[in-house]
């Protein structure tokens, strides 16, 4: 009898996908308010800033996720589906929104 899965993983891949998906909100909103007046720049950089935070906490679940994934392989059992799913989505998200939105160079925030 195999012993029942924990959730935990597929909580974590949840996660991820859900930060990834709030990295690349804010980094939206901040790329449609501009930064061409001086109140427009103060929120156009409060979402950068929030971007930038919730997308380090997206790659840190999705490392941890990756973990959590190679468990069961280790063990010679197959991931749950859903589990692999939503985390492949939500690191295929955080490497889209780090193309579109790079740390440094063109889209990063500097005027």
């Amino acid at each position: 009898m195999e012993a029942p899965r924990s959730r935990t993983g597929t909580a974590v891949a949840a996660a991820t996908l859900a930060l990834a998906g709030s990295a690349a909100l804010a980094f939206g909103v901040g790329d449609a308010i501009g930064f061409k007046s001086a109140g427009a720049e103060a929120w156009f950089i409060a979402a950068w800033i929030l971007g930038w935070a919730l997308l380090v906490w997206a790659m840190f679940l999705g490392g941890l996720g990756a973990v959590l994934l190679l468990r069961p392989l280790a063990s010679r059992r197959i991931p749950a589906w859903p589990e692999v799913l939503l985390l492949v989505t939500g690191i295929a998200l955080i490497v889209a929104v780090l193309i579109t939105h790079p740390l440094w160079g063109s889209g990063s925030g500097s005027a």
